[in-house]
């Protein structure tokens, strides 16, 4: 009994042993799977390193695009740095200039009520009701303004007056020089009005005044319709 279960063991020992070794056909197939895996997963590398360099690419424009944009900032910034730096420079030197500029302005009218005139011969003007006399280059004592410093300056006057067959009119004297002169004659049986502005460069030390004519009168109240101003405009 034992001698024939030998035989048969190994019968189906070797049986078993044949069926885990595969044929030809199926090494062949095995082989032909696995190649085609390998291909595809080579395909599928190939395609993720092309996708990878497109992206590389793209992303070294876009640093080569920043890189541009900051080096245009940079030289923006520098501009607007310059501009601002002058900009300081021209506020400083304004500053400068301004606190040095001296400031000279004068307003006035006559501050009585009343009529001045007539006389006899001519007179000067002296307003005695100041708005304002910045610098205290109008004398308010002698109705005379004294140039400061050399430059340009603007002047006004106006005047009033009832006309009843009488002379309004007023004379802007620099120095000893007439320059303008307004006025009105007539007897209007109502109250006139005139006025007049000149511009004049003038010297360290030229005066400036009002006069009256001989035979000339003005009125004025609490209105101020005579008034004398005076401004420098700018040294020169």
């Amino acid at each position: 009994m034992r001698a024939f279960l030998t035989p048969l063991v190994l019968l189906i020992c070797h049986l078993g042993v044949a069926k885990d070794i595969p044929s030809e056909d199926e090494s062949s197939h095995l082989q032909t799977a696995l190649h085609f895996d390998i291909k595809s997963e080579l395909r599928d590398l190939r395609d993720m390193v092309v996708q990878q360099r497109a992206e590389l690419s793209r992303t070294m424009t876009e640093l080569r695009d920043t890189k541009t944009q900051v080096e245009v900032l940079k030289t923006e910034n520098s501009v607007m740095g310059s501009r601002l730096m002058s900009s300081e420079g021209q506020l400083e030197a304004l500053k400068t200039e301004n606190a040095e500029r001296p400031k000279v302005a004068f307003s006035t009218s006559l501050g009585k009520t009343g009529h001045q005139g007539p006389f006899n011969t001519a007179t000067t003007v002296v307003y005695k009701n100041i708005f304002t006399n910045t610098g205290e280059h109008y004398n308010q004592a002698t109705g005379i303004f004294t140039a400061p410093v050399r430059g340009v300056y603007y002047f006004s006057f106006t005047m009033g007056d009832f006309l009843q067959s009488t002379v309004m009119g007023l004379s802007l004297f620099k120095n000893e020089q007439l320059i303008i002169h307004s006025g009105e004659v007539g007897d209007h049986q109502q109250f006139r009005n005139a006025s007049n502005a000149v511009i004049l460069q003038l010297e360290v030390g030229d005066v400036v005044f009002m006069q009256l004519p001989a035979n000339y009168r003005i009125y004025d109240d609490s209105n101020h319709r005579n008034t004398f101003i005076g401004i420098l405009l700018f040294p020169v």
